[in-house]
């Protein structure tokens, strides 16, 4: 939605929503309504564009096929920062919830309603309210391909594009194709886990295209508007392999200045499974004749995608065909009367959230989530079903391992507490030998060990363990060709033999590479914080946030070993420092995320547990259905803090704890998972 026309709503526009007739007359009709209005139904045979749809997406299109021409299903849109408060809303003022629930992606940082920072709390509250029995409807306020995540809606979302742009941006390999290519990249992963969750999807991208308030608006034409819609769809369903989604295309009412013919912006019949208008005008018989006309020849079904003032029950009785609307947030009341939404969502064709017309949602899948790399070996299928078969078991005991000494802290703790640990942690520090890290990796994994290898290269410029990189490094480093970037590719070809000698050996590691990368380097004048704080080390790849920061390093390491190297024998883990409220101490995690489709776990590098902000909350709110774990750096958690911070699915404890008095009662709490007797 365009926010000056949200900020600038007004009384008169509840007017238009309004009828002359009585409540209880509005009702009469809509029973008239729902026992005679069958005739008008379209024949239910719209087909999914995507031949690879899922069974929940197809079920999806049926259900609003079917209901188009009997029935509308009411909807509420809610900001991504917001969770459900305004879908709540709707309940508290009807006692009803409404069928559709829509959220939005968001771009904006901080507390702001559209942050970006809300989307991990979105996505859970979006598979609740699925599980409910609601439609998921989900919206994006894309950022323009020239900028980085956080903008503001003005400088950025209603930026524009000069032509060379577009046309650089409908070029594959170009620097802003390819910028582009990253951004959709990080929402195709939480769509990803909403597909792995079961949950299909109504998915509006690059809304409103025929006007001329956004930057990927207002351009008509076969290479316009719906040239970059029919990019997107090529991108999410033959690159991100999404199939859960049902592809909502979506104008706004023709205005003549600001909004065009909406035929001008059609992509075709096979990119489009819903034609959808967005209305915050009157509901005029042109506009819902204008989709009809578009929609019968093809069979697809119509919705209004984003309104204000609800359509009234007359005006549906008028316009049947519309499958469901879904009012902006906070216009609930401010364009609606409360007898108006009373009587809306109590009308019998109205379809509200759990009601038997939409189907009932598919049980959830015990199936864990699926590799990032659709390519991944079975020895890595096996690894993630291990740790999705310990859900609830408890944590995996985890032990780091020195590099001097090898399995010794292992045997420590066999020799201690009788057990051996479930996960070990290794380093692939520069000059290891292929052999010995085979024959290391291979002696745990007989004995029912899983293995994580970190990966903290030396800085490309010197070979140094310490410092950092200039704002030129940096640029250099990510560009092709140069000298730093030759350096770096060096560094990775060394990793990659020794990754390889696994591969060779059937052997599978759950692989984290540059952790911490949000990390901050301390300010001059920076206080050290309290004991139990998080210690703040920043390595060189660390604290650039951003597009072009710490995050697309990760990409590019994960692109080049898997696409370039064909290495698919990794799990791959985002490796973090806890955030911290301490000036210039750890940033947050979201600037850093390099996307769910590029991590198949998460971790957290943490002095220690117990403190007065549990860390598995934080970390449970941004991995959605992935599994996270946690490296301790400093003693060993006690029993009431394990019994508290459930959720882990291992926790790796440092190379001092394998010896000390604290690791037997470790070993022997309930919360602990060692690893099976042989």
């Amino acid at each position: 939605m365009n926010e000056e026309r949200a900020d600038g709503y007004d009384s008169r526009v509840r007017a238009m929503s309004g009828s002359s007739v009585g409540l209880w007359r509005r009702i009469f009709l809509a029973a008239l309504l729902a026992m005679g209005s069958a005739c008008l139904a379209q024949t239910p045979d719209a087909q999914p564009i995507d031949a690879d749809a899922t069974p929940a997406a197809r079920t999806l299109l049926h259900d609003l096929d079917a209901i188009s021409g009997n029935a509308t299903i009411g909807g509420q849109h809610n900001y991504p920062n917001t969770v459900s408060m305004y879908s709540d809303r709707v309940f508290d003022l009807t006692g009803e919830f409404p069928g559709i629930f829509g959220q939005d992606f968001g771009f904006s940082g901080g507390d702001d309603k559209d942050s970006a920072l809300g989307r991990a709390s979105m996505i859970a509250e979006v598979i609740r309210e699925y599980r409910a029995g609601a439609v998921i409807a989900l919206t994006w306020h894309a950022v323009r391909p020239t900028d980085d995540e956080p903008v503001t809606f003005r400088d950025s979302v209603q930026g524009h594009l000069s032509d060379w742009e577009w046309h650089q941006l409908l070029t594959p390999g170009t620097d802003i194709y390819n910028r582009w290519s990253r951004q959709v990249d990080r929402i195709a992963g939480y769509l990803k886990e909403l597909q792995d969750a079961g949950v299909p999807v109504l998915f509006r991208p690059y809304h409103e295209m025929n006007g001329n308030w956004f930057w990927w608006g207002g351009r008509p034409g076969p290479e316009g508007s719906a040239a970059l819609y029919r990019q997107l769809f090529e991108r999410y369903v033959h690159v991100n392999h999404l199939h859960n989604l049902v592809w909502v295309w979506n104008v706004n009412t023709p205005n003549g200045s600001s909004a065009g013919p909406v035929v001008e912006y059609f992509p075709g019949a096979g990119y489009a499974d819903v034609l959808t208008m967005d209305n915050y005008g009157p509901y005029q018989p042109e506009f819902y004749q204008s989709m009809v006309a578009l929609a019968d020849p093809i069979h697809k079904p119509i919705a209004l995608a984003e309104v204000g003032a609800m359509p009234s029950l007359e005006a549906l009785a008028q316009q049947p065909r519309w499958a469901y609307f879904m009012m902006w947030s906070g216009m609930a009341e401010s364009a609606n009367t409360l007898d108006q939404l009373e009587a809306m969502f109590h009308a019998p064709n109205i379809v509200n959230r759990g009601d038997q017309r939409i189907s009932k949602p598919a049980p959830a899948s015990s199936t864990p989530p699926s590799p990032g790399d659709p390519d991944a070996t079975i020895e890595v299928r096996t690894l993630l079903q291990k740790l999705a078969s310990e859900e609830g078991k408890g944590a995996l005991a985890g032990q780091t391992l020195n590099e001097s000494g090898a399995m010794v802290e292992a045997q420590n703790v066999q020799t201690a507490t009788g057990k051996l640990p479930a996960l070990v942690e290794l380093d692939l520090a520069t000059g290891t030998d292929a052999n010995t890290l085979t024959a290391e990796v291979r002696k745990a994994t007989d004995q029912g060990e899983l293995v994580l290898l970190r990966w903290s290269p030396p800085r490309p410029t010197d070979n140094s363990t310490a410092g950092t990189l200039t704002d030129f490094e940096w640029a250099e480093l990510l560009k092709p060709e140069t000298d730093l970037n030759q350096r770096w590719n060096t560094q990775v070809d060394e990793a990659a033999e020794m990754l390889r000698a696994l591969a060779n050996k059937h052997l599978a590691v759950l692989w984290s590479p540059y952790p911490g990368a949000n990390a901050a380097a301390p300010p001059a004048a920076f206080v050290a914080p309290p004991d139990g704080a998080p210690k703040i080390t920043r390595t060189w790849w660390a604290g650039y946030p951003g597009l072009n920061g710490s995050r697309e390093l990760y990409v590019r390491l994960y692109e080049r070993l898997t696409l370039q190297d064909k290495l698919h024998n990794l799990a791959w883990v985002w490796e973090a420092a806890p955030p911290s409220f301490f000036p210039g101490a750890n940033n947050s995690l979201d600037a850093y995320f390099p996307g769910a489709l590029h991590i198949d776990a998460l971790m957290l590098d943490a002095n220690a547990l117990g403190g007065r902000f549990p860390l598995n909350r934080m970390i449970s709110q941004f991995a959605g259905g992935k599994p996270y774990g946690v490296r301790v750096a400093a003693g060993i958690p006690g029993s009431e803090t394990l019994a508290r911070e459930t959720g882990w699915r291992w926790i790796t404890l440092s190379p001092s704890a394998s010896t000390s008095d604290a690791i037997k009662a470790f070993y022997a709490d309930p919360h602990v998972v060692a690893a099976p007797q042989q």
